[in-house]
């Protein structure tokens, strides 16, 4: 099955794109602003939509995108009339539909651009894998570094605060982290299973773990095994791998909600 170069890449792709998604998922689903992952992922795909009709680089354009709506966002707070999640929902309905305007529009776009707005985990080039290894093993080296901090201005900025950690800077790094990390993994993987990975491994580890340490860990952990798995039963199937993936993360989810019930 992984004699062929192509499924080597694509393998190294899916553990490096669901470690670090798992991992920095971990602080959407703490602070309960879960579809702004949604949002970054369609947000990256209008930044390639944009750039492919301006003829720039898309991946750049999608990463630029990203980040600022990453920035952006992540300071959003809940006004007394308006929910966060609200403010998620109108973002993510913005982005989507000036995606697909800006697409009827773009001539001759064809295969290469539904590739790049939605993923190909099997034809991924390795370049782009060695950067999405570089960026997993940052991701995973910032957390063994900055994790206490990360953590305490997700759970309780006041109190980080009053300790003396700029919590505006360090919300902001984590923020940009979330909108690198997402952009990268949107044209490899797609929308669908960036948003999947960002919120399901996550979930599923808070449910059945009880420290932040341990459910660090099995959220990663659920992020490498899963899509491998889904790319091992896509292939021997003859299934999409996208679709597989976020199906088995559904399945695990599910598995953890029904764990936990029976732990109550």
């Amino acid at each position: 099955m992984f004699d062929s170069t192509f499924m080597r890449l694509a393998l190294v792709a899916s553990v490096a794109t669901g470690a670090s998604l798992g991992i920095l998922g971990v602080y959407l689903v703490m602070r309960r602003v879960v579809f702004l992952g949604l949002v970054l992922a369609n947000v990256a795909t209008l930044g390639a939509a944009v750039a492919e009709a301006i003829g720039w680089s898309p991946e750049a354009v999608s990463l630029a995108a990203a980040v600022a709506a990453a920035a952006i966002l992540g300071e959003v707070g809940a006004s007394n009339r308006v929910s966060a999640e609200s403010l998620m929902g109108w973002a993510y309905a913005a982005a989507s539909s000036a995606t697909v305007l800006i697409l009827s529009r773009v001539a001759g776009g064809g295969s290469h651009t539904m590739d790049l707005l939605y993923g190909n985990v099997l034809a991924v080039p390795a370049s782009h894998v060695v950067g999405l290894t570089v960026l997993a093993a940052a991701v995973v080296t910032a957390q063994i570094i900055f994790m206490p901090r990360f953590v305490l201005v997700t759970f309780d900025p006041e109190s980080a605060q009053i300790a003396g950690v700029k919590t505006r800077r360090w919300s902001l790094v984590l923020n940009l982290s979330i909108g690198v990390a997402a952009s990268a993994a949107v044209h490899e993987i797609g929308a669908l299973s960036t948003f999947a990975l960002l919120s399901l491994p996550p979930t599923a580890a808070l449910l059945l773990m009880g420290g932040i340490r341990s459910a660090f860990a099995m959220s990663a952990a659920i992020g490498v095994t899963v899509p491998a798995v889904a790319l091992m039963l896509s292939f021997q199937f003859d299934l999409p791998s996208g679709p597989a993936c976020v199906a088995l993360l559904a399945l695990v989810g599910t598995a953890a909600f029904i764990a936990r019930a029976g732990r109550s």
